[in-house]
């Protein structure tokens, strides 16, 4: 590299790391809010201003090479300063890991979490005033996979009751899952600057740190999984993606675009996805806990932050008297079924159109969802991080829109601003998306339409 060019590149670490550093601002204001659903407009000014310098960081490293070790070092440790600020406020704007403790706590006593609901009267001995109090659906037993409800069982035992410790290793997984893409960039030439989509985005630092969701731990296995399957591991696919799926259910939709089919190990990865998935299972198969599908059937029904197109479809089937709950969840599935029969069917041209097709699977899924919540997004950042205006793509396409959707799905916050669905917020989040999608739809009906009328060249002599 010459001289002028590592001068330039040297400058553009430099504002990458600006943006970096005024990014944390706004993090640091949210520690003076309090209770975060409490201070809804706040906390939304707060996040937006946090994605405002986020963007301008992403237009930068999209256009940059690899970085140099500083600025890698700076990248990861600005993450890691943006999570560790959330720790120091306890979660807030969801309730979520009050009920990993709980089920922690259950499974201490060596009592089923599938067993008994929070509120019932065999559990009233371990109710406490800090705990308990935040516990949401305390009429419900848990809904959380078994690998889930052993990861709640050992952090509890680690740190009994403690809040942060759970904040803290959500975030913590969130981290490597940040150097597992830097891995993955690596293994595909990609430069490691594109690694800001991902560690400094306000979605991942809002729904690890502060609100612990699962995620945290689920996106590590993710990672991992994706990265064998390019390197060809059929076995290590299959055991990461198992553990993934045993976290949190809806990896398993990503196992037809994980399959590299080929002569020699091609059974590997469907043998060892199941044996994961047996061997977390069978052990509450075996004992007492004999519901391990928990709250599951009753939360499928349940409906937040309805897209406009699904209430489309919900209005549809009401006006010839269908089910709508039920006849929209098996549209979806039949979506998702065909999607994934075409993938099992036309295996995968290579490492790209793996994640590209994981991408696919993820982009439905999150259309079709009557029940969409911001931390559902998480899985779909380490594509983007890929994917989002490579060189020599427009703006205008899909990448686009899904990686604004990740900003404005923190609109659905504002439902708890007077608890009841507000249009504009609806909106707000998904006309953007609508827009680019239609856009990139355009584009490619075109390039399809001008193939097919381009005329052949005349053969040379």
């Amino acid at each position: 590299m010459s001289i002028q060019k590592r001068t330039l590149s040297s400058k553009r670490e430099v504002l990458l790391v600006l943006c970096g550093v005024l990014a944390l601002l706004p993090y640091l204001f949210t520690l003076r809010l309090g209770n975060l659903r409490e201070n809804i407009p706040a906390f939304l000014w707060a996040f937006f201003a946090s994605f405002f310098f986020y963007a301008l960081a992403c237009i930068l490293a999209v256009r940059m090479p690899d970085l140099s070790r500083w600025a890698l070092l700076a990248i990861f440790a600005l993450g890691t300063a943006k999570l560790g600020v959330l720790l120091f406020k306890a979660p807030s704007l969801s309730d979520d890991m009050y009920r990993y403790i709980w089920d922690g706590r259950v499974q201490a006593q060596g009592i089923s979490p599938y067993d008994y609901p929070p509120d019932s009267d065999n559990l009233k001995y371990l109710r406490d005033r800090v705990i308990w109090p935040q516990i949401n659906r305390k009429s419900a037993v848990t809904i959380y996979p078994p690998l889930a409800e052993m990861a709640f069982a050992g952090l509890w035992r680690l740190s009994p009751d403690n809040v942060a410790w759970f904040q803290g290793v959500m975030a913590a997984g969130g981290l490597l899952g940040g150097y597992l893409l830097f891995k993955l960039l690596r293994e595909l030439r990609i430069s490691s600057a594109r690694l800001v989509i991902y560690i400094w985005s306000p979605l991942l630092v809002y729904e690890t740190a502060h609100s612990a969701h699962l995620e945290g731990l689920v996106l590590p296995f993710l990672l991992f999984s994706w990265w064998m399957s390019i390197r060809g591991r059929s076995g290590l696919t299959g055991l990461f993606l198992g553990l993934a799926t045993g976290l949190k259910l809806y990896p398993a939709f990503l196992f037809p675009a994980l399959w590299r089919k080929n002569k020699t190990a091609s059974w590997r990865y469907p043998a060892t996805f199941v044996s994961v998935l047996v061997i977390i299972y069978l052990p509450f198969w075996l004992s007492s806990y004999t519901r391990v599908v928990g709250f599951l059937p009753q939360y499928i029904r349940e409906i937040f932050n309805l897209s406009p197109h699904i209430q489309l479809l919900h209005t549809t089937f009401k006006l010839v008297e269908l089910d709508w709950r039920t006849w929209t969840s098996l549209f979806g599935l039949l979506i998702m079924s065909c999607l994934m029969l075409w993938m099992f069917i036309r295996p995968p041209g290579d490492s790209l159109d793996i994640l590209r097709r994981s991408a696919w699977i993820i982009g439905a899924y999150t259309l079709l969802s009557q029940n969409l919540f911001s931390w559902y997004l998480l899985w779909i950042l380490p594509l983007l991080t890929v994917f989002l205006w490579r060189q020599g793509t427009s703006y205008w396409n899909a990448w686009t829109g899904w990686w604004l959707f990740c900003g404005m799905i923190a609109l659905s916050y504002a439902f708890f601003i007077s608890w009841r669905p507000i249009p504009g917020a609806i909106w707000g989040q998904y006309l953007p998306l609508y827009l680019f999608l239609l856009i990139d739809l355009a584009q490619k009906a075109y390039q399809f339409r001008s193939s097919l009328w381009k005329k052949p060249s005349l053969p040379s002599f």
